[in-house]
Parts: C-alpha cells; sequence; structure tokens
C-alpha cells in the first residue's frame, strides 16, 4: 500500500522560509554532521551473541498473530524490520541475559506498535504539543547521541495522553536521528524554573517511566538536569523510587553558569555538561555558545523532512 502523504513529491516537502534558513541559531540539527564524532554501542559479547541467536531462532513464533494495525494511510508497523539483531541486543543488556524476559518484552513491544502504533503518530497531529518548545530533539553530544530538550515551564497542555503521545514521537525522531551504530539519546532537562505547580502528576509520571522503560531500554545515555530548585528535589524523590537503578545513576545536575560538578572533588552527582556535549553543539540556556531560539515554524519543516524521509526508506 502506498500512503498518501507519502506520495508528495521531494519539491512538495515543507520549504524553511529563506530568512529563517539564513539564521543559523532557529534551524534545527537534526541530522548528524559528516564529520561528527561517534561511539558506537559496544557490540555483544559471546555469551550474549548466543542468547540473540537463540532468540532469532524463535523470530518466527515472535512475529505470529500480532494485532492487526486499522487499515488506514498512516505508516505500517515493519515488525519483521523492526526485530533486528542490535534490538535484540538492547532487549537482552536489559533484561541482564535473561533469554526468556528478553522474548517476553520484545513480544509485549511487538504488540505495542501494533496497537499504540507510535510510527503512526505524525507532525501535523503533534503542531499543539509542540507549539511552545517545551520538548525537542536538537544536536548531539561528544558520542554521537542524539540531544532532546526538556523545559518544563513551556507546558502548554493539560491532556495527559496526549503529553505522553509528544513524549513517544520525540523518542521516535531521536531514533531517526541516530547515526549508524548509535543506540542511545541524552536529555538535557531545564527545571531552573521549575514550580511544584507545574509538577506531572504521578499518574502521568508512571505511565511515562513505563512506557520508556518497556518499549525503549538501553535508551538513555545520560539524563542532565539543569539547576535543579530544592523542591525539584522533592519531586524527583518521589518518583525516583519508580526507577530502575541502572537508569539513576545515569541523571546528573548541572550548575548552570556555576562551580558545581567543575572540580575534582565533587561527588558524581553534579558535573560539567561541557565533558559530555561541545559548546559549539549546545544551546546557551544549557550552558553552550549556541545561540538557538526555537521556533515552531523554523523547527517543524525540518521535522516534517525527517520523518517523511524516514517513511519513505521503509516503503523502499
Amino acid at each position: 500500500m502506498i500512503f498518501g502523504f507519502l506520495k508528495r513529491s521531494t519539491a512538495e516537502l515543507p520549504e524553511v522560509d529563506e530568512k529563517i534558513e539564513a539564521a543559523s541559531d532557529l534551524v534545527p540539527r537534526l541530522v548528524a554532521p559528516a564529520d561528527l564524532p561517534v561511539e558506537p554501542t559496544p557490540g555483544p559479547t559471546s555469551d550474549e551473541q548466543l542468547i540473540i541467536d537463540a532468540i532469532v531462532e524463535q523470530r518466527s513464533q515472535l512475529l505470529q498473530n500480532l494485532p492487526e494495525e486499522p487499515n488506514d494511510e498512516s505508516p505500517r508497523f515493519d515488525a519483521s524490520k523492526w526485530l533486528d539483531e542490535q534490538r535484540i541486543l538492547l532487549y537482552v543488556r536489559a533484561n541482564k541475559g535473561n533469554k526468556e524476559k528478553a522474548l517476553e518484552r520484545l513480544r509485549s513491544t511487538l504488540e505495542w506498535h501494533c496497537t499504540y502504533r507510535p510510527h503512526a503518530i505524525t507532525p501535523s497531529s503533534m503542531r499543539t504539543e509542540g507549539a511552545t518548545g517545551k520538548q525537542y530533539v536538537n544536536g548531539f553530544d561528544k558520542c554521537g547521541h542524539p540531544l532532546i530538550y526538556m523545559y518544563s515551564h513551556r507546558e502548554n497542555t493539560r491532556n495527559q495522553e496526549d503529553n505522553l503521545r509528544w513524549v513517544v514521537y520525540t523518542m521516535e525522531q531521536a531514533i531517526r536521528s541516530m547515526p549508524p551504530g548509535v543506540t542511545k539519546v541524552t536529555m538535557v532537562i531545564d527545571v531552573s524554573k521549575y514550580t511544584m505547580s507545574q509538577a506531572v502528576p504521578l499518574s502521568t509520571a508512571r505511565e511515562f517511566l513505563h512506557v520508556l522503560g518497556s518499549h525503549y531500554p538501553e535508551r538513555l545515555h545520560k539524563a542532565l538536569v539543569l539547576s535543579p530548585p530544592s523542591y525539584f528535589v522533592v519531586f524527583f524523590r518521589m518518583v525516583s523510587r519508580f526507577i530502575d537503578p541502572v537508569t539513576k545513576g545515569k541523571i546528573a545536575f548541572v550548575d548552570v553558569g556555576g562551580e558545581r560538578g567543575k572540580n575534582s572533588k565533587h561527588d558524581g552527582v553534579w558535573v560539567d555538561i561541557l565533558d559530555y556535549v561541545d559548546a559549539e553543539m549546545l544551546q546557551t540556556d544549557a550552558g553552550g555558545s549556541w545561540n538557538f531560539t526555537y521556533k515552531q515554524n523554523a523547527y517543524w519543516p525540518e521535522l516534517e523532512r525527517s520523518f517523511y524521509a524516514a517513511n519513505r526508506l521503509e516503503m523502499s
């Protein structure tokens, strides 16, 4: 089936206004530069490869009798393509080499893709969620991991389902932006203007963590939390009990404009963000030198280009 929105020619793709294109601080970086240093995810150990091989032998059972997607013009989930050895490796590692648990979680995610359909979430359906720049992909860290910026004070909706869909869409975009061999993301989370009134309900936080933990395992490289106020720590402690200990160990605080984390005496909780992201690739509000400003009319055409290009590749 050839989908209506995938029939558009390159000439029909959304164009960036010339004035916007000339202003480099408005155009996002969703594609890794050719000279970007990349640290690929380490390949499987001999023990992990044995487990992967055993799972591959059960591939047909994993793909059998998956839920049917609605017969519409949205992109279809290519389960066979999705279930490659690199992705199997992520599930093997997330389950500490337990083959049965990895099989169970792989099957669960395959079914989730058919029912929740993250691949079918389009940029046009997310325009409201993306209006303020509360969360978006932009740039890469020193190892080639895409950066996801998150700003709690830019929250503009209270629909929990749409909020979650935007989180899922952003994760899918980050995966589309990954250079070959890269499987993880780095999150830059600005809570410097955080207030308790902006706190995500615990039910939403639990669902958010469930989706990321269940269906995007081994995807987090680092979560860098910018200038957290003291009351943010209270909220963090409330939700941290739902976070896997390994994931919790990837979370660090950044004192933007301050000194915590910039000397050898820090305890590891506070870090220097420039140890992880080059200054010219990091936005100024996060402590870098890139004076990027989020404007939806500049960001959205690039987001659409990435979405349409990825789906054309899947159809080829």
